[in-house]
C-alpha cells in the first residue's frame, strides 16, 4: 500500500516539539502515537474519507492519519449545513470526520468504498479555478511529498522553525506550510485566530514564531493590524501567494522587511501542482515586484503563445500579458 512518507518518518524526530495548540505541546513522539491511533479507528478498507475541521490537533491528526493509512483524504471547512451536504451528496465521501464534544465523530457511511480510488491518490482538496465552479483537484503521494521536500530545500526549512497556520488546513497553501514543516521536524503553532486579532500576535511572539504565510487580503489586514510598527524580533521570513499582490505592496513589505530583519518570499502556485510552484528571490522583490520569480527547486515553466489571443484589446489577450 503507498503511504506518504513524511508522515511515516514523524515518529524518528522523537521528543522533539512538532505542535503548540491552546498552550499544550505535543511531541513527534506523540504525534505519531496518536497518528497510529487514529489511523486503526479508520480501518483497514481504503476509502475516501471526509475531514472537517480547522487548525487545530484533531483534524491534523485525522489528515495524516489518512494519508497513514493508504485513504484518499479530502479536507473541508465544515461537514454541516447546505454547502457541506451539496458536497456530500455530489462526491459521496465513504466516511466523514468531524469535531465532537469528546473528540472526532467519525461517521462510516459504508464499510468499503464506492469509488475506484487509483492507488496512487492520497489527498483531493477544493478549488474554483477559473470557472468559479467548485470541484476536487487529485494530488498524489509524489506530489505532496516533493512539493513539500522541494519547498523546504528553497525556504531552508530546518527543525528550529516555527511557523503559525495563519491559513486554513483545507486550502492547499495553509497545507503546504504544514507538509513542509513537518516534512523537517519543525514546529507548527496551530491556530484559527485572525492576524487582526491581538491574540495571533501574542502567540507569534511568546513561541517565537519564526515564519508566517498570507494571501493578497492578509497585507490589507496587516496594515489595519499595525503590523509595521510590531516588534517580532524571531520572525525570519513573510511568504505570499494566493493571488496577485499589487507590486506597490510588495515592493513596500520588501522595504520593510529589509529595516526590520526578516525576508518576503513572493510566490505563484496553483491547486493542480500542490500549492506553491515558483517563487521571487527575496533581494529581488523590491526590484521587480510584479514578477513571479523562478520555478522552485525540480521544476520548470514554459511560455507558449495561445493562437486564439491574437486580439491585444481581447480580455484574454491581457489577462496572459499581465501573466
Amino acid at each position: 500500500m503507498t503511504r506518504l512518507r513524511l508522515v511515516e518518518a514523524l515518529a524518528g524526530f522523537g521528543g522533539r516539539p512538532a505542535l503548540v495548540a491552546a498552550g499544550a505541546e505535543i511531541t513527534y513522539g506523540g504525534l505519531a502515537a496518536r497518528v497510529e491511533e487514529r489511523a486503526t479507528a479508520l480501518g483497514d478498507a481504503r476509502r475516501l474519507i471526509m475531514i472537517a475541521g480547522g487548525n487545530d490537533v484533531e483534524t491534523l491528526v485525522t489528515y495524516l492519519a489518512a494519508l497513514h493509512g493508504g485513504h484518499v483524504a479530502w479536507l473541508v471547512p465544515d461537514a454541516h449545513g447546505d454547502g457541506a451536504a451539496s458536497l456530500t451528496s455530489a462526491f459521496d465521501p465513504d466516511v466523514i470526520v468531524s469535531p465532537g464534544t469528546l473528540g472526532p465523530a467519525i461517521h462510516e457511511r459504508r464499510r468499503g468504498s464506492a469509488h475506484d480510488l487509483h492507488p496512487e491518490l492520497a489527498l483531493l482538496l477544493g478549488t474554483s479555478g477559473s470557472t468559479g465552479a467548485p470541484r476536487l483537484v487529485r494530488l498524489s503521494y509524489e506530489n505532496l511529498q516533493s512539493n513539500a521536500a522541494m519547498i523546504a530545500r528553497y525556504l531552508g526549512i530546518t527543525e528550529t522553525e516555527r511557523a503559525v497556520t495563519s491559513l486554513p488546513l483545507h486550502y492547499c497553501y495553509g497545507l503546504s506550510v504544514v507538509n513542509s514543516h513537518l516534512l523537517c521536524g519543525a514546529r507548527l503553532l496551530l491556530t484559527d485566530r485572525s492576524v487582526t486579532d491581538p491574540c495571533f500576535w501574542a502567540l507569534m511572539r511568546e513561541a517565537g514564531a519564526t515564519s508566517f504565510a498570507g494571501v493578497p487580503h492578509t497585507f490589507h489586514l496587516l496594515d489595519r493590524a499595525g503590523f509595521e510598527d510590531m516588534a517580532l524580533p524571531a520572525l525570519r521570513y513573510i511568504t505570499q501567494a494566493g493571488g496577485r499582490l499589487a507590486p506597490a505592496i510588495v515592493r513596500r513589505y520588501a522595504q520593510l522587511g529589509a529595516r526590520k530583519g526578516w525576508r518576503l518570499v513572493v510566490m505563484y502556485g496553483q491547486t493542480e501542482a500542490t500549492a506553491r510552484m515558483a517563487y521571487l528571490p527575496p533581494d529581488l522583490a523590491a526590484a521587480n515586484p510584479a514578477s513571479i520569480g523562478v520555478p522552485i527547486p525540480g521544476g520548470s515553466f514554459e511560455l507558449r503563445e495561445v493562437p486564439e489571443a491574437d486580439d491585444p484589446g481581447s480580455a484574454r489577450s491581457s489577462t496572459e500579458g499581465r501573466t
